[in-house]
């Protein structure tokens, strides 16, 4: 639903009003006019003032009726709307035919009933506009706060993995243990300062992560076969919220080297094609680690899939896992914002 500012709803809502009851007066002296005093009966049972005090009851229902607190005062109020109607409906069938009919009447009334009630609602919705603007933003505003409680809880799982590797570090006094706290410092700051923004330059999110292949490097070897490949024609002006991307990257680096084997592997392609990121994750599987695909999707890919259907709700991203027997890959697809 288009969001409006207040100023554009306030003048939705004069325009409305003014031009209705103008349009029911118009007609209502219009038709007075030509019928007055010649045929008071005809004019009684005109379309014009049918529509006048349909319009009437409408207005009074809604700025008034259903505001009174004494329950009486309203079936008062609505039995008295009713038996105009009815009145009505009984003086157009003897206009017409000259006598009453029950049957006819019935008819009659409740076609005056629906066109009072169509009405009636048009006076509603127009008049709960801002209501209804209200209710888009508190929704806008709870999607909101909940990607940013799951934002938050990849935090904490980050940052235990990234000490966890400090540790081994430390302990095999390791010569980059410096240059491994000093990138994750600059990784720490990203969280603190870029994080909580909507949306950051994809270039940020991906130096990001490769400040983190760096960390993982040092861990594990330069020998170690990490590749990521980005395509070039990636620039500032391509946005996507932050701290999105690291979750497939940081599962393929803890179950591709898992076994530490020489033949263990990460590989990261980042493209886009169409106005769409194509991130592509691709890792090392070994048969004695026996992971299944059901024991793989843990907390952080159910929580990444929550964060794409609040981000994403109206252009669907898409996450694809392709498992073989070597090899376990995560193809996600994003559609950016033009």
């Amino acid at each position: 639903m288009l969001k409006l500012s207040s100023k554009s709803i306030r003048s939705i809502k004069i325009t409305f009003n003014v031009t209705f009851i103008a349009i029911i007066t118009f007609e209502l002296v219009r038709e007075a006019f030509y019928s007055i005093p010649e045929d008071w009966l005809f004019f009684l049972t005109s379309d014009a003032v049918e529509n006048f005090l349909f319009a009437l009851m409408a207005y009074g229902l809604y700025y008034y009726v259903l505001k009174l607190k004494d329950l009486w005062y309203k079936i008062g109020f609505v039995s008295l709307f009713i038996f105009l109607l009815i009145g009505l409906a009984s003086l157009k069938d003897f206009r017409i035919h000259d006598r009453i009919e029950i049957e006819q009447s019935f008819e009659y009334f409740t076609s005056f009933l629906g066109q009072s009630l169509l009405f009636y609602l048009g006076i509603y919705f127009i008049n709960r506009l801002e209501f209804l603007n209200r209710y888009k933003k508190l929704e806008k505003e709870l999607n909101q706060a909940k990607e940013q409680l799951l934002r938050n809880q990849l935090h904490p799982h980050f940052l235990f993995n990234a000490f966890n590797s400090l540790y081994s570090l430390s302990l095999k006094d390791h010569p980059e243990t410096s240059d491994y706290i000093l990138k994750l410092s600059s990784m720490m700051r990203y969280l603190t300062d870029e994080t909580h923004l909507e949306k950051v330059p994809l270039t940020k999110e991906l130096d990001f992560i490769k400040k983190y292949i760096d960390i993982e490097k040092m861990r594990f070897g330069e020998e170690a076969s990490i590749q990521l490949i980005i395509d070039k024609n990636i620039g500032d002006r391509d946005l996507i919220a932050p701290f999105l991307l690291i979750t497939l990257v940081e599962n393929a680096f803890k179950h591709g080297f898992y076994t530490n084997s020489k033949d263990a592997f990460v590989k990261i392609n980042v493209n886009i094609e169409n106005n769409e990121l194509l991130f592509n994750v691709e890792n090392s599987l070994f048969k004695k680690q026996h992971f299944q695909e059901s024991k793989r999707e843990g907390k952080g890919l159910e929580n990444l899939k929550q964060r794409l259907q609040l981000l994403y709700p109206k252009s669907p991203s898409i996450i694809k896992i392709t498992n073989t027997e070597e090899t376990y890959t995560a193809h996600l697809k994003i559609a950016l914002p033009k």
